[in-house]
C-alpha cells in the first residue's frame, strides 16, 4: 500500500480554523461598558483601535495564506511545519492585541507587537520559500514568488522600523505596521500583472 502525503485541503481547513479561532478570541476580548454612556465607550477606544488594526491584519494574513495554498499539491513535511511556525506567529495576535489594549497603547506594547508582524513576515518567507522550492515549476508560483519576495522586503523593513518608531510615538508605529497591508491587501493583482 502506497503512502501518500497529507492532502493540501487538509493542511488549508486546518489553517483556516486556526485562523477562524484566532479572530474569535480577539472579539472575546471586546467587553462592553457597564455604564451606558458615550463616556464609558469613550474610554475603550484603545481596545477597539487594537482590535479593528488586529481584524484587518488577521485578515489580510489569512488571504494571502490561502492564496499561497493554492498553489500546494501535496503537504509534505516541510511545508507542514513551516505552516505550524507561521500559524504559531499568528496565533499570538490576540494576546499581543489585548496586552496592546489593556496598556493603552504604550510604547513597549506597541513596539512588541510591530515585532510579532516581523516575525509573522519572516515566517510567512519561509512558507512560500518551501512552496516554491516544492511546486515552482507553475510559471505563475514563480511570478508571484518574486513580487511577493520584494513585498515582504518592504514589510520587513516598515514593520523593523516600526519597533523603534514606538518609543518616538505609538501612533508612528501603528502607521508603519498597517503600511505594509496595503501592499498584501489584494494578492491576484500580483498574479495577473506577471502573467
Amino acid at each position: 500500500m502506497e503512502v501518500k502525503d497529507p492532502t493540501p485541503e487538509r493542511l488549508a481547513a486546518f489553517s483556516d480554523g486556526v485562523i477562524a479561532v484566532i479572530i474569535t478570541i480577539m472579539v472575546l476580548d471586546l467587553k462592553p461598558p457597564h455604564d451606558a454612556s458615550f463616556g464609558a465607550m469613550r474610554e475603550l477606544w484603545p481596545t477597539f483601535l487594537s482590535y479593528a488594526i488586529s481584524y484587518i491584519l488577521v485578515g489580510v494574513v489569512w488571504v494571502n495564506h490561502h492564496h499561497l495554498l493554492r498553489y500546494v499539491e501535496r503537504a509534505r513535511p516541510s511545508i507542514i511545519w513551516t505552516n505550524l511556525l507561521f500559524l504559531f506567529f499568528v496565533s499570538l495576535i490576540p494576546f499581543l492585541t489585548a496586552f496592546l489594549a489593556e496598556n493603552r497603547l504604550n510604547s513597549f506594547t506597541t513596539a512588541l507587537y510591530a515585532l510579532e508582524f516581523v516575525l509573522i513576515t519572516i515566517s510567512f518567507h519561509f512558507l512560500q520559500g518551501n512552496v516554491v522550492s516544492d511546486f515552482g515549476d507553475d510559471p505563475q508560483l514563480r511570478a508571484m514568488a518574486r513580487t511577493i519576495k520584494r513585498r515582504n522586503r518592504w514589510a520587513l523593513v516598515l514593520y523593523t522600523l516600526a519597533v523603534p518608531a514606538a518609543y518616538i510615538h505609538p501612533y508612528l508605529a501603528f502607521a508603519l505596521i498597517f503600511g505594509p497591508t496595503l501592499l498584501y491587501f489584494v494578492p491576484e493583482k500580483v498574479e495577473t500583472a506577471k502573467e
